[in-house]
């Protein structure tokens, strides 16, 4: 069923993928059965069909086509903007896992982040539960992103934090809430997207660890999404050094908020100290993530250091312990090489892949003469203490920053030797200006009459010396 409240949009369907995944059904399965929820925005199907299990379910989206694409499906739809939601709908938890971007149409009033906040509490019954997520428009995931919308004018362009009311940071999301009168129950950083995140911890735990642990988590998680995608930099050491230095919760791309609007003894939907998706099973808590350092960090701080002892101990280690697992897949301490998630299939080309990273990356590698992957696979190999190891088939992501850095010095390598070049080039040209000089002025002297006279002097001299000689023995 649809019910047209005004502002729809009659010609447009989404473009921009719709929040979903077993992270996010696995958090809202904990809504009681029963309850009344509005789902505010596109949102998965699975994750729709999950949520009306046992609850009564009504879908607000702005798209005609895609409320209709709902209502076919079995959906009661509420199609039209976020501004003409009227205050007799009222429910038990609103959902907003997509954000409040696309809950407003041009056919009506464009609501800014705060304004919407304010409709969507206007929905809640007394005691209800908003579960809202927030793009961080300063998380890891923009910064790398080359297709980002920095210029007004672009489809993708959006107020950044001198423009929007949307908060930088989870603490001022939390402070904001509170101030609207919901305080929030529950708080975690999303990784490695707000669509469909794999990962979510707590500011808390983000803080306190184990960072090591969590560092690797998250990059192994931002790795996955970015397999395929050109990238400005590497995401996965900007998230896990954001992690490391107490930046992980201010760099994630979303952050996911509980929201009650009255206080409540305990909170309808709990918030995990974290939570990840294992072999498509959500796993909960740190307890069960080993210690250690991703192997794969420790192999490229070796080699940036041409530290080629500890390489080849790394490597080894490896190579022996676990040879058919992805360097971005385990975890080193001490001689102890484990498995930071076990679901993950085994690698083959495990050493190879390590290669493509180290060849395509943009690391000062201790070979920088060997530019082909399949030699440097076998160098690898060779200090791993193998004959052999399989070369990867897959293209390597492109990472446009390390790869400019990298072109900046072999261009100042270059302008260096261009400049020796032109300096040895201006001696050589003053020194044979020299050269030409003398050899003019030797032969000048050497045709004179003074010059003969000179030389015919001399030459009687030295007889002069010799009979002198002769007649004194």
């Amino acid at each position: 069923m649809i019910r047209m409240i005004g502002g729809e949009m009659p010609e447009y369907a989404e473009e921009l993928p719709h929040a979903g995944g077993a992270l996010y059904r696995h958090l809202t399965a904990r809504l009681p059965a029963g309850a009344e929820v509005l789902v505010a925005g596109p949102h998965d199907t699975a994750l729709l069909e999950a949520l009306a299990d046992g609850r009564g379910l009504t879908c607000l989206v702005r798209s005609q086509p895609d409320a209709e694409a709902l209502a076919a499906r079995g959906f009661t739809v509420l199609c039209g903007t976020l501004a003409k939601l009227t205050d007799e709908d009222r429910y038990d938890a609103v959902i907003a896992l997509d954000g409040t971007n696309r809950l407003c149409s041009p056919e009506g009033p464009q609501l800014d982040w705060a304004d919407a906040v304010r409709v969507l509490k206007r929905a809640l019954r007394p005691g209800g539960t908003l579960v809202l997520t927030v793009e961080n428009e300063l998380g890891v995931h923009r910064l790398v992103d080359p297709g980002t919308a920095t210029a007004p004018g672009t489809v993708q362009w959006r107020p950044l934090g001198e423009f929007g009311t949307a908060p930088g940071r989870p603490d001022r999301l939390a402070a904001a809430l509170g101030a609207e009168g919901l305080p929030v129950s529950g708080l975690a950083a999303a990784w490695p997207s707000q669509a469909e995140p794999t990962v979510t911890v707590t500011p808390e735990t983000l803080r306190y660890g184990p960072l090591d642990s969590l560092a690797a988590l998250i990059a192994g998680a931002v790795a996955s999404s970015y397999a395929e995608k050109p990238v400005l930099s590497d995401p996965r050491r900007l998230a896990g050094a954001a992690v490391r230095r107490g930046l992980g919760a201010e760099l994630a791309p979303a952050w996911i908020a509980v929201a009650q609007l009255a206080a409540r003894p305990r909170p309808v939907v709990p918030i995990p100290a974290a939570a990840r998706l294992s072999g498509g099973t959500v796993v909960e808590g740190t307890g069960s993530l080993p210690s250690g350092r991703l192997l794969e960090e420790q192999l490229l701080t070796a080699a940036l250091g041409h530290d080629l002892p500890g390489l080849r101990r790394l490597l080894t280690g490896w190579t022996a312990a676990l040879p058919a697992a992805d360097a971005a897949n385990v975890l080193v301490e001490g001689d102890r090489y484990t498995l930071l998630d076990p679901a993950q299939p085994d690698r083959p080309d495990a050493l190879a892949r390590f290669a493509v990273t180290l060849a395509t990356g943009g690391y000062a590698h201790p070979w920088p003469a060997v530019t082909d992957v399949a030699r440097l696979t076998e160098i690898l190999a060779g200090a791993a203490g193998l004959e052999a190891a399989t070369t990867p088939m897959e293209a390597p992501p492109v990472r446009n920053r390390e790869h400019r850095q990298q072109l900046d010095a072999l261009r100042r390598q270059l302008a260096d030797a261009e400049a020796r070049s032109r300096f040895f080039e201006a001696e050589l040209e003053k020194r044979d200006a020299e050269l030409g000089r003398a050899k003019v002025q030797i032969a000048a002297f050497s045709g004179s009459l003074a010059y003969r006279a000179a030389k015919a002097g001399l030459g009687l001299a030295r007889k002069a010396r010799h009979r002198l000689h002769k007649g004194r023995s």
